[in-house]
């Protein structure tokens, strides 16, 4: 599996390809929801630094960069919430379907369907990081992986310099 490389990203829901994931607020307390929201390229609450731990595993860190915390969960259930935390949390990217990640330019933000997206996964469980509707400030939350949902695949689309 490829993995994308070390970087900074925003990353969109396949279905709800208008949404990003974002920091609600640049919130910096622990337990501050990491929700959806229309891309703002002014804000860096959208800006997520990927750090990778276990290239061979698909295990990464992301860090949000307004907030400079990581990215967590508020417990290891169906239904728990994403969340910022101080915490360094290790999340597994895989491949929803057959195929390789692809790269694809920050500025043609063209949803590629359901091929080329990445899963979210808790390291410690099978649940997986889903956006439950399409309205701004949704949080994302954590639900058993179901391979035909598009709000459970996500796209990350590097910045400047990656």
């Amino acid at each position: 599996m490829t993995i994308p490389v070390p970087g900074t990203y925003v990353i969109y829901n396949i279905q709800y390809s208008t949404l990003d994931v974002d920091l609600h607020w640049a919130n910096v307390t622990d337990g501050a929801p990491v929700v959806g929201y229309i891309y703002n390229e002014s804000t860096q609450n959208m800006l997520w630094n990927l750090q990778v731990v276990d290239e061979e595993k698909g295990l990464v860190q992301l860090v949000n960069l307004a907030g400079n915390n990581y990215a967590g969960v508020s417990g290891e259930i169906d239904g728990s919430g994403v969340i910022g935390t101080s915490i360094e949390t290790t999340f597994k990217l895989h491949e929803r379907k057959d195929g390789e990640y692809e790269r694809v330019p920050f500025l043609y933000r063209v949803s590629l369907g359901s091929n080329n997206t990445l899963r979210i996964q808790t390291s410690n469980s099978e649940l997986v990081w889903e956006l439950p509707d399409g309205n701004n400030f949704t949080e994302i939350i954590l639900s058993p992986p179901i391979s035909f949902y598009d709000n459970q695949a996500w796209q990350f689309i590097p910045v400047d310099g990656n």
